[in-house]
């Protein structure tokens, strides 16, 4: 049995009592990152949860309380949270509410010290990622993912072009892993284990290991696209009517396209058409304004073209 489990944080105890909460059971959940107007309505669902219990919500406050553990909070406060999205597991709303307004989190980039520190502590603590995370001061759940991400693979982890031995190897454990069962092979990418993957590759960590897959070998991941697709895929986001780009399924977007190439070419659509300051998700422009200036430019573009 491994040393260290892959979501040691996650204590056993407190995901068998938070399951138990999930309305619907054999509901479709959401998964992956809260688009802005998920956290809009947990924002919102905190401040009428703890007005409920007497308690004033206000940034400040909200981060003293939600880094309190769950014993310490008022009985049933998540499931209570969780009605009002119910898309969203209890256990995916609270991980990621705790992630975004613990006092806890967000304490700055990590430093050779810091990453240095969590080596020694895993050495003596194992997987106690509550123990270690009292003692770095940031949450269990952060101390796990660099240690991860950062530590798990040692000197062995490599960087830059894989090798073909890798490749290989890559291919044969997810066909390996898909081939087991015929139901995952119809799901996707989103249905191998990432961590076990990176594991039995030994060099690289998973996110190595997803993002090369997705690159070279999931369909439509070599095509390359025009300027006639970009201006599509403008476009097509645009009759969205979505007000921020976390609210985009991308692989929805271009037919056979799959969705980390539609999204990088928006993203670099974005560095090149729109000033500096507008580069990122944060637009000081609006969302919409921002697709009418890159689907001008390349209107502009396209009709040069034809001169």
């Amino acid at each position: 049995m491994s040393k260290y489990p892959e979501k040691p944080f996650i204590e056993n105890k407190r995901k068998k009592n938070i399951n138990k909460l999930n309305f619907g059971k054999n509901k479709n959940f959401k998964k992956g990152p809260f688009s802005r107007i998920e956290q809009i309505l947990v924002d919102k669902a905190l401040n009428q949860v703890l007005q409920e219990e007497g308690v004033i919500y206000n940034f400040d406050n909200s981060k003293k309380i939600l880094s309190l553990s769950r014993q310490e909070l008022p009985k049933n406060f998540w499931g209570k949270v969780a009605q009002h999205i119910p898309t969203r597991r209890v256990e995916s709303i609270y991980d990621h509410t705790r992630r975004r307004l613990s006092i806890k989190n967000y304490k700055g980039k990590w430093t050779n010290d810091d990453i240095e520190n969590l080596k020694k502590l895993v050495d003596c603590y194992g997987c106690q990622w509550t123990k270690i995370g009292t003692t770095l001061n940031r949450l269990p759940g952060a101390c796990y993912d660099k240690w991860r991400d950062a530590l798990k693979s040692g000197e062995k982890r490599k960087k830059g072009k894989w090798f073909q031995e890798e490749k290989c190897k890559l291919i044969q454990l997810i066909t390996k892993q898909l081939g087991h069962d015929i139901s995952q092979e119809e799901k996707g990418v989103g249905s191998i284990q990432w961590t076990l993957v990176a594991e039995k590759i030994h060099t690289r960590s998973y996110l190595q290991c997803r993002n090369e897959w997705a690159r070279f070998f999931t369909p439509g991941s070599t095509i390359k696209l025009t300027l006639s697709d970009s201006l599509q895929l403008i476009e097509s986001i645009f009759l969205l009517q979505v007000i921020d780009e976390t609210e985009i399924k991308w692989g929805c977007l271009l037919q056979g396209v799959p969705a980390h190439k539609t999204y990088n070419k928006w993203r670099s659509l974005c560095q090149k058409f729109l000033p500096t300051k507008k580069k990122r998700g944060d637009f000081q422009i609006s969302f919409k304004a921002a697709i009418f200036f890159i689907r001008n430019k390349l209107l502009k573009i396209l009709n040069l073209n034809k001169i």
